[in-house]
């Protein structure tokens, strides 16, 4: 890889800002983001994989879709190969994490994240990225709690937890490939799309209410105290 093309993500992504927040969210551009870890703590764990599939205008865009594998500096142990079926032999010659996130950077540029388990991917992106000389915007989607909304609002069901595939089939929708990073890429970019046009139809949705979303569950959850 040349250092212009290797330059060619990270540019994009400290060049192109993303939609503001009052932007009504079919507007705006959003792209779905998983990856595969060889275990849950970014102090001593790594990136084994990335998916990232781009949302345009309400609809997957899976045309500009990216991912990736990640050569690691260290073990992978047993317990995570289960998980992900990622082995020492599948990445061994796979790049190493600071050229093989360019696609990742690009495919995110301009975009608001849509994840999973918001925590998890943020504790790894965010040094990922300052690897490169980037922050890690902040707003951020997170389809587990606009699922724990949605359920709510539904149904006035009280959950704690929503896995990606628990909430796949609570929309009717497929589980893409679980536990590889572009199926759950896409199961989750197909997950956000339902979930923001149901909540939509009841009151309009913006990037604001979408990121925000968070405090909407903690009001949720204050009311029902008793």
């Amino acid at each position: 890889m040349t250092p212009a093309r290797a330059a060619h993500g990270a540019h994009a992504y400290r060049t192109l800002s993303p939609p503001p927040d009052r932007m009504p969210w079919r507007q705006a551009r959003f792209c779905a983001v998983d990856l595969e870890l060889s275990g849950l703590d970014p102090r001593r764990d790594e990136i084994l994989s990335f998916g990232a599939v781009p949302i345009e205008d309400g609809r997957v865009v899976l045309g500009s879709a990216a991912q990736g594998l990640v050569s690691p500096a260290g073990p992978i142990s047993e317990s995570s190969i289960r998980i992900h079926g990622l082995r020492v032999a599948d990445l061994e010659h796979a790049p190493a994490l600071d050229e093989a996130i360019d696609p990742l950077l690009a495919a995110m540029a301009g975009s608001i994240p849509v994840v999973h388990a918001a925590a998890v991917e943020r504790s790894f992106l965010t040094p990922a990225l300052r690897r490169q000389g980037l922050r890690l915007r902040r707003p951020m989607v997170d389809t587990a709690v606009l699922g724990l909304v949605w359920l709510h609002e539904r149904d006035g069901r009280d959950q704690r937890h929503l896995t990606l595939t628990d909430l796949a089939r609570e929309l009717g929708l497929p589980s893409h490939r679980p536990h590889e990073a572009a199926g759950d890429a896409l199961t989750t970019a197909q997950a956000f799309i339902a979930l923001a046009s149901l909540l939509d139809a009841r009151s309009p949705e913006s990037v604001r209410s979408l990121v925000r979303a968070d405090r909407r569950l903690e009001r949720i959850r204050a009311f029902q105290m008793p």
